[in-house]
């Protein structure tokens, strides 16, 4: 039986994965994230089937969007900007890494629908290995080894 709660809180629940979107610590929430969330989505998508895929992907944008509604008006942006960036830094990998062919597609489908409900709040998606190597060695927003590969 499909847990909507379960798959909606892989966005909702931003901490501590936020917190752990760095260099060092990365990895190791990835996989924790994706031994946690994995199996509630594949189960889902094998539940839904190819042609049950959309009605997924709306299901769970429906239930992101009304814990949006539960939040304070004031709180809702910041929210909605957390929860997104779940959904890049975690989501997103995470169903393009896991071996079910039809997460993938769930994957597409949820950044799609979300670009179509919220248009002005788009958002794209990439790998796992993709995020990792963008990671660069910086203090206080200088990057590190810069000057001497300028001096070369």
């Amino acid at each position: 039986m499909m847990d909507m709660e379960m798959l909606c809180r892989a966005v909702q629940e931003t901490k501590p994965w936020i917190d752990d979107f760095r260099k060092r610590t990365y990895e190791k929430a990835f996989r924790a994230y994706t031994d946690r969330f994995g199996p509630s989505y594949v189960e889902a998508v094998r539940e839904a089937g190819e042609e049950g895929l959309q009605r997924l992907a709306g299901e769970v944008l429906d239930g992101i969007e009304a814990g949006w509604k539960r939040q304070r008006p004031w709180n809702r942006a910041a929210v909605r900007v957390m929860e997104k960036q779940m959904a890049v830094d975690y989501l997103s990998p995470m169903l393009l890494e896991l071996p079910e062919p039809l997460c993938k597609a769930l994957c597409e489908l949820l950044r799609d629908g979300w670009a179509a409900r919220w248009p002005k709040d788009a958002y794209g998606t990439t790998t796992y290995q993709e995020l990792k190597q963008g990671f660069r060695d910086t203090i206080m927003g200088i990057e590190l080894g810069r000057r001497r590969r300028d001096k070369e």
